[in-house]
């Protein structure tokens, strides 16, 4: 039977990450794509949830539908957007947890 539960919380274990985890640069835009997409799929995967959209905590929705969720992501257009509300005195809307 597989644990859902991270690292952290099975019995004897005492640390979160795998032993083989291993930082690495992201040198440009295909290779963004590539682990942006491992990212989006690994919920889908581990059948936390049947599809991307469906994971509360993915930036997915954001990227795929210019939705703001809890995850938040920085780019040309989030920044773009941002600028425009701002010159037209939108408010800006924070989503907490709940």
């Amino acid at each position: 039977m597989c644990s859902k539960r991270p690292r952290s919380q099975r019995p004897g274990t005492g640390s979160f990450w795998q032993k083989r985890y291993y930082d690495r640069n992201v040198r440009n835009a295909t290779e963004f794509a590539v682990k942006l997409r491992y990212l989006h799929r690994n919920p889908v995967r581990r059948g936390l949830v049947k599809e991307a959209k469906d994971w509360r905590w993915s930036s997915f929705r954001q990227y795929a539908f210019r939705e703001m969720g809890v995850v938040e992501i920085e780019s040309e257009w989030t920044a773009t957007d941002r600028e425009l509300q701002a010159s037209v005195g939108a408010p800006r809307i924070f989503l907490l947890p709940g």
